[in-house]
């Protein structure tokens, strides 16, 4: 394999990891409306951050997927047909 398509799979799987771990923490945030009787409590803010860096990774890693080519592969106009 190729460095380019290495680095590629690396950065698919980075990205659909962090993804994942964005849907866990969107999941995972509390409900909106709390019971009147009790006072507030501390909200926790939550960032959408990893979701725009997975996407990010995601874009990434598969243009270089895609484009890397095997380094023993003829040139395209040079290729035996």
């Amino acid at each position: 394999m190729q460095f380019g398509r290495m680095m590629g799979v690396g950065l698919l799987v980075v990205g659909m990891l962090l993804l994942v771990f964005q849907g866990i923490i969107f999941l995972s945030s509390p409900s909106v409306n709390p019971s009147p009787s009790t006072p507030p409590a501390q909200q926790r803010k939550t960032s959408s951050l990893p979701g725009i860096v997975g996407l990010a990774a995601l874009a990434v890693g598969a243009v270089l997927f895609l484009t890397g080519r095997r380094q023993d592969e003829p040139e395209p106009k040079h290729a035996v047909k």
